[in-house]
């Protein structure tokens, strides 16, 4: 994946996906890696986040596993 990729960010537990926490797919774009870490910059607000980087603009890191390529029309 190249950096400005539009990507889904897997987060929070896929136990629940309707509570504060639960499984849910937040889009953005790929703008770092270092390792097995990608840093995103989210494009939508994410109001089932617990934790931080719930607001669209702000960036964080994740998991590879959890940072997908977002492929739509």
């Amino acid at each position: 994946m190249r950096f400005g990729t539009p990507v889904w960010v897997q987060r929070g537990s896929l136990t629940f996906t309707d509570r504060p926490g639960g499984g849910r797919r937040v889009r953005g774009v790929l703008v770092g890696a270092r390792g097995h870490e990608r840093y995103v910059r989210l494009t939508e607000d994410d109001p089932l986040d617990t934790v931080g980087w719930n607001k669209a603009g702000q960036t964080g890191h994740w998991s590879s596993s959890a940072v997908t390529e977002r492929k739509e029309p």
